[in-house]
């Protein structure tokens, strides 16, 4: 089911001709929200990180687009779809005519948490995303990251990490790139051109605010940090914590991973 301008429809054929249409040709920008235990994860960060993008994109936004009228079309999906407590909800937004409109879906998913078990990963080395804080808004490198998709299920891999044209880590296609060293976490910074998503920011500060076990370090990566580190994690909405085991010939351990969501865990519990 979708929710597509504030009307609840079974299927896409269902919509009006102008999403149809908008859909097949026009350029659009997505933005992927938690449910979690009956509530939206850091909404009023994604409702700013949504029109932020609007206004980057030069999209016109309506006066009705405000926090409160978005949960209520959140919340009239969830009743219908009678997915009340762990979800992801897709919002898209298009153009037509000068015009914006929306259509969300939601479905069911697992809560947040740590995935660890055998995850391999290697760099993806054929097209490279471009540095600075445009490559920060999602739909800026959608084409490049279909491709790597591409190849990493063709060489097996369940991940790439992508690289931008100074050669220095950005972030993997699964989420945010973190690697431990020692009690040091180290991420690419915005300049690198990862994606400032909801879920990271929120996760810096909380590292930054309300915890002394692991430092934050936001920096330009070179790939030989991967050899040195002594962890690899990937963090994302969809997945949660995902624990990388294997780069190359790298192996990673598996364990202080666990400890760090256990701790991240209580600010969404």
């Amino acid at each position: 089911m979708y929710n597509c301008n504030g009307t609840l429809i079974t299927s896409l054929g269902e919509a009006d001709r102008t999403i149809t249409h908008s859909l097949h040709s026009a350029f659009s920008i997505h933005e992927i929200i938690c449910l979690y235990e009956g509530q939206i994860l850091f909404w009023e960060s994604h409702y700013f990180r949504m029109i932020a993008s609007l206004r980057r994109y030069r999209f016109a936004i309506p006066m009705q687009f405000t926090m409160e009228f978005f949960q209520n079309e959140f919340e009239k999906l969830k009743k219908a779809e009678q997915i009340t407590e762990k979800g992801l909800f897709r919002i898209q937004f298009l153009q037509y005519n000068g015009e914006t409109q929306f259509i969300i879906s939601l479905e069911a998913s697992p809560s947040l948490g740590v995935k660890v078990g055998p995850y391999e990963v290697d760099l993806y080395k054929e097209a490279f995303v471009t540095s600075g804080n445009l490559s920060n808004l999602s739909p800026t490198n959608r084409g490049l990251r279909i491709m790597a998709k591409r190849y990493a299920e063709e060489n097996g891999l369940e991940d790439v990490f992508l690289l931008n044209e100074q050669k220095n880590l950005v972030e993997a296609l699964g989420g945010t790139l973190y690697l431990l060293q020692e009690n040091q976490l180290i991420t690419p910074n915005l300049q690198a051109g990862c994606q400032d998503f909801v879920l990271r920011s929120a996760f810096h500060n909380w590292l930054q605010k309300e915890q002394s076990t692991f430092l934050l370090k936001e920096d330009k990566l070179n790939p030989f940090e991967l050899q040195k580190s002594d962890e690899v994690m990937i963090l994302s909405l969809e997945k949660g914590f995902v624990s990388v085991s294997k780069y190359r010939k790298t192996q990673y351990r598996q364990e202080r991973i666990k400890e760090l969501y256990s701790l991240f865990s209580k600010v969404f519990s």
